[in-house]
């Protein structure tokens, strides 16, 4: 047995993280299983049965999904176990990693809020995001649609780094339309996950994967939520793990907002501009560490990009539209779509709709 067999065992065991922590903290993780119980019991307490039943665990599924998409197991000991992560109450003692993580995304915030946002909302997170990048801020999110895919398209726009915390195994993005993000994350950033290969989104798996969230930032902000939502969770964690709670005011009359004014009431400092989060971190605004990514719109663009971005103007085109017109598969125009939005030519506007973005 080797490192990454062990590991992938006490992943899918149903012990909990702090028995996981003390095993791979207390021996080698590749003799772990070689280990008498005897010795193991003066780590942790568990049965024979258990035990032997831990140890029986088929891993070499996970293993070739593992290799398949480039991913790889980090513990709890590793150098490249992110600092943040590290010092909170109870941290994940295995996660797994496609992309990389760098010492500079100890600089980090979590950008979070409601998959069914507004369009306000969804351009408020994705400003910040662009403005906070240039800093050498990484912005946290959680991958989903909404306010968490608005968030980590700034950071890419912005020229930055940003990470995804997944609610699933690493091999399965979710939602799957965020595919190509994700890849695009893989490059400027990591997907993360504590969950092993194989797990599917489960409802109770999204407040856990929250917690990371806030572990990886040092500052929160909630763009949009509804009165009850996942963004209460994500606060809470923060709030535990001694993080700073940011709040985006919002329309008192739409349901996007009741959350996001209710934590402002509940002591929230309120954010209304990328500065308000600098001065908290004690950034000076003057001290940009990359520039901001300012694409001009080019006088000619490649093949089908040109097409799709000539289609475009003011007012809103549906998907469905450009298909029609171009005879092109979804799955292609997708793609297009989102160079292009990643170069900050045009933006979505809600209910699958685009139109060039002139501001």
């Amino acid at each position: 047995m080797n490192e990454a067999d062990n590991l992938l065992k006490l992943s899918y065991s149903k012990l909990t993280s702090k028995k996981i922590t003390r095993l791979i903290t207390t021996f080698n993780i590749d003799e772990i299983f070689e280990k008498d119980l005897s010795e193991i019991n003066n780590a942790i307490n568990i049965k024979e049965e258990e035990w032997e039943n831990i140890k029986n665990i088929k891993v070499e599924k996970a293993k070739k999904i593992l290799s398949d998409v480039g991913a790889k197991i980090i513990n709890i000991n590793d150098e490249d176990y992110p600092e943040n992560l590290k010092n909170v109450i109870d941290p994940p003692p295995i996660i797994y990693l496609r992309g990389e993580l760098k010492p500079e995304d100890s600089l980090a915030v979590g950008i979070v809020g409601s998959r069914n946002c507004t369009e306000y909302g969804r351009t408020v997170a994705k400003t910040l995001a662009k403005e906070l990048a240039p800093y050498g801020i990484t912005i946290i999110s959680g991958l989903a649609r909404g306010i968490d895919t608005a968030a980590h398209f700034g950071a890419l726009e912005g020229g930055g780094r940003t990470i995804a915390v997944m609610a699933t195994g690493i091999e399965r993005v979710y939602p799957s339309s965020n595919r190509n993000l994700a890849s695009h994350i893989v490059k400027n950033g990591a997907l993360v996950t504590d969950f092993p290969p194989l797990t599917s989104p489960i409802g109770y798996h999204f407040p856990l994967r929250n917690r990371i969230i806030s572990g990886l930032s040092n500052a929160i902000i909630a763009v949009q939520a509804e009165k009850r939502s996942g963004v209460f969770s994500t606060v809470s964690w923060a709030l535990d793990y001694n993080r700073e709670v940011f709040a985006v005011p919002g329309n008192v009359d739409i349901r996007q907002s009741r959350g996001t004014n209710k934590l402002i009431k509940m002591g929230a400092s309120v954010v209304t501009s990328s500065e308000d989060i600098l001065q908290a971190l004690n950034i000076s605004s003057k001290k940009k560490k990359n520039k901001e990514k300012e694409e001009e719109v080019p006088l000619s663009l490649p093949g089908d990009e040109k097409i799709i971005y000539e289609m475009l103007g003011t007012e809103p085109i549906p998907v469905d539209a450009i298909i029609e017109m171009t005879g092109f598969t979804i799955q292609h125009i997708t793609s297009v779509l989102l160079l292009l939005e990643l170069k900050g030519l045009i933006r979505e506007v809600g209910g699958k709709r685009y139109i060039r973005n002139f501001v």
